[in-house]
């Protein structure tokens, strides 16, 4: 990314060259008179450095649903967002929009014009939510971080350390250190659930089926994906075992594929209150679905709901009690 260099007024330049003069060591001052000891520099997920040079961002447009519930998690606010009505769809109980911030457009194609009409003083996204033919119209704009978003390497990890970048970012290190430890305070704690009610080692996963005409795909969350891994932190086992793709840890496949999960699975299914139920709109009645074990036993649950399977650290520990409601512990 190209750097970008501060623009001295005038009598800025001669203030701080009579302060140099005088054997001051107080910081130079830019030309709106914040001192540029106050810059955060950060390096994003492409491994760019990305400076905001009058330190923390407070007129922030988030690009991605993960970024934004980040920001919001944290106190802040968005003057920008792409997909608002979805993100209040998909993630609002987590981290309810404390504003209305202007729609910018669809994620992964925004508008350029738009963003630049709000002034931001941060552009917050994932690798892949700018195309790169804008990518440079945007860094004229504002600052632009490009988090990692996804590894399925190390789903967790990911989370953490994107979140640290958004805290320093917004100059909120020690409101980051207090959500993180409460996820991992919760996490314990329904870990112990787990085990006192006699659940430790049941196989749980959560899908996400959608049909198309007549079509039917379920997306399975893996063994690598977030959402399965705190699962795993909490003493339960992934019922479905393909690693999945390299980014989220997802595979596609159709209902003949459910026969691979174990007897005794807990089978969560990812809802929407905006959304049909496709479990109960395109599965029930068909012979393979019903005849399934986990179904025939009723341990089909409707999970996630307004929970954001690829979000932050709120989004995680709103995951982890939700498996507790589903299992009754």
């Amino acid at each position: 990314m190209k750097s970008r260099s501060i623009q001295w007024g005038g009598l800025a330049l001669i203030a701080a060259l009579a302060a140099s003069a005088c054997g001051s060591t107080e910081a130079p001052v830019d030309a709106t008179g914040q001192s540029s000891a106050d810059a955060i520099t950060v390096t994003d997920g492409r491994g760019e450095e990305v400076t905001l040079p009058n330190g923390p961002a407070t007129r922030v447009v988030a690009l991605e649903w993960n970024q934004a519930e980040m920001v919001v998690t944290l106190g802040g606010e968005l003057v920008g967002l792409s997909d608002p009505d979805g993100y209040t769809s998909w993630v609002g109980d987590v981290a309810p929009l404390p504003n209305d911030p202007v729609d910018v457009g669809v994620r992964r194609e925004p508008s350029i014009e738009t963003v630049s009409s709000l002034s931001p003083d941060l552009i917050i996204g994932g690798l892949s939510s700018i195309p790169e033919e804008a990518l440079e119209q945007m860094e004229r704009i504002a600052p632009v971080a490009l988090l990692t978003g996804a590894s399925a390497d190390d789903p967790i990890g990911t989370v953490r350390a994107d979140f640290g970048i958004v805290a320093e970012l917004l100059g909120k290190q020690d409101e980051a250190d207090n959500v993180l430890a409460d996820l991992d305070a919760t996490i314990a704690e329904n870990a112990t659930r787990v085990e006192e009610a006699g659940l430790a080692g049941t196989p749980v996963v959560l899908s996400s089926p959608y049909a198309s005409g007549a079509s039917l795909t379920i997306r399975m969350h893996g063994p690598r994906t977030a959402v399965q891994q705190v699962a795993d932190k909490m003493g339960l086992a992934p019922a479905w075992t393909d690693p999945g793709d390299d980014a989220f840890g997802l595979s596609n496949i159709d209902l003949e594929g459910l026969t691979e999960l174990p007897a005794d699975t807990v089978f969560m299914y990812w809802g929407n209150r905006e959304s049909d139920d496709v479990v109960s709109t395109s599965m029930a009645g068909n012979a393979l679905w019903d005849n399934l074990p986990f179904v025939q036993a009723g341990r089909v649950h409707e999970a996630a709901v307004a929970i954001w399977a690829y979000g932050g650290p709120a989004s995680l520990k709103a995951w982890s009690n939700d498996i507790i409601r589903v299992l009754g512990a």
